[in-house]
């Protein structure tokens, strides 16, 4: 499948009219999904952790708690339907002689966890990455479950020393990918890989920080990511700073959406703007809020879980008395950055391709009053007999696969195209053309 998505303009020829917005996951009406109010989670959790869907099985979730002095713990819930969650017990860490949902006590953090699928060994199958210790390396771990977890390795696999939330994936080639922080530089990304999740790279590379677009004292605190397509995408951990604090301690944590093409060279969507904003006054979720290292790529929506608090970030902010939960933020494939058309009207053409399909497709939201048009040029922006403007019935309504029709039959599959869209009162996420596949997997394309 080839398909145009507008986080920037690199498949555009021309444009006119349109403007380009950030677009941003709903916030569940059921959120807090749950609370931290068992006795040993001390009335604090964080999404140093992960959310998984196996096909077989539940949605799995694990999550950081902190206890006195300062020692991090991993627990976890699971769900059928991931809005109703439970915490099973197990006899992994007791508090007061019970039972408990913590999985691992031994200082645990930054915790990002995978279902690796490709996987053939059963017991490997679960993948997790953590600094182990205070402000320890990074170990490697395996699971058949997810909630016994053997080390891969008694040394570290990665030797900085995390502080931070990381992101964990396996690429579309099949290599593993770390983002993580390397305390030398501060709080920024990097990146390392590996092909066995046991040997990584010895050199992480940064991939990202901030810059002068950037308050004073801004701090990335990581970046969670996943695969889409050709791209990685991601939710990048902005903290942003108290300009009044010159000590730098007081701020706020939320989400920035980003993208990259090859992993190592890192765009933010929509600077300074939230992808998924921290909560208003007298809400829950008024303080930091903080992504799990993932989104869940589900067969027809995105799903954005979060750690949110009513309380700022400070020093030991985790250990102070506040209301800390999980929340959920839904969004639409594809439906990440929108080319918006007014009144006024708005037109774009895209780069030469060549056509791979007659089947045209475009993921669209119109106003009752707005519409869309689409026409094929050739590769000198000159309109094929046929397929102009007013050949194709114009779309109406929101929908993610508009199909379109041609009076003049079929589009010419296998020449050099160029296809114009005109639009008024709309948003339009997305165009795409199916290549014979008999399911369409909206995370599974390619682009120019």
């Amino acid at each position: 499948m080839l398909k145009f998505l507008f986080f920037d303009y690199r498949n555009v020829g021309a444009l006119s009219g349109f403007e380009r917005k950030l677009q941003q996951p709903v916030k569940h009406s059921h959120n807090p999904l749950f609370l931290s109010e068992e006795p040993w989670e001390n009335g604090n959790l964080t999404l140093y952790g992960s959310v998984v869907k196996r096909p077989d099985g539940p949605f799995q979730l694990w999550y950081t708690v902190v206890r006195e002095p300062f020692q991090l713990t991993l627990a976890y819930a699971e769900s059928d339907d991931g809005l109703v969650w439970r915490k099973p017990l197990f006899d992994f860490f007791l508090h007061e002689g019970r039972k408990t949902n913590v999985l691992l006590a031994d200082e645990l953090h930054g915790a990002a966890i995978i279902y690796d699928a490709n996987e053939p060994q059963a017991d490997r199958k679960y993948k997790m990455l953590a600094g182990k210790g205070r402000r320890g390396p990074i170990h490697g771990y395996c699971s058949a479950d997810g909630i016994r977890w053997t080390e891969v390795s008694r040394f570290p696999v990665i030797t900085t020393r995390p502080d931070c939330p990381i992101g964990l994936l396996r690429a579309r080639d099949g290599r593993y990918v770390a983002y993580h922080r390397n305390e030398t530089f501060g709080r920024r990304v990097f990146r390392s890989e590996s092909w066995d999740f046991k040997h990584w790279s010895s050199e992480p590379r940064l991939v990202l920080e901030p810059d002068a677009g950037d308050a004073p004292l801004t701090q990335f605190y990581g970046l969670g990511s996943t695969g889409y397509g050709p791209f990685e995408i991601g939710t990048l951990w902005m903290y942003r700073v108290d300009q009044a604090d010159p000590s730098g301690m007081s701020g706020y944590q939320e989400a920035e959406l980003t993208y990259a093409r090859s992993g190592h060279a890192w765009h933010r969507a929509a600077q300074g703007t939230a992808f998924i904003p921290h909560g208003a006054p007298g809400t829950w979720e008024q303080g930091n809020l903080q992504c799990a290292s993932a989104p869940l790529l589900l067969e027809d929506e995105i799903r954005y879980y979060y750690a949110a608090t009513d309380i700022n970030h400070s020093k030991d902010w985790e250990l102070k008395p506040h209301r800390a939960g999980i929340g959920l933020a839904v969004l639409k494939p594809d439906r990440f950055v929108a080319l918006e058309a007014g009144e006024a009207g708005a037109s774009l053409v895209t780069q030469p391709f060549v056509l791979p399909s007659a089947d045209i497709r475009v993921n669209a939201d119109i106003a009752p009053d707005g519409w869309i048009g689409m026409e094929i040029l050739d590769e000198h922006y000159q309109p094929l007999e046929g397929f102009e403007l007013q050949a194709s019935p114009r779309l109406t309504g929101d929908a993610l696969d508009h199909r379109l029709v041609w009076s003049a039959g079929s589009p010419p599959v296998g020449a050099t195209v160029r296809l114009k869209i005109d639009a008024r009162h709309a948003k339009l996420y997305s165009i795409y053309l199916p290549e014979g596949e008999s399911v369409l997997r909206y995370d599974e394309f390619r682009s120019l």
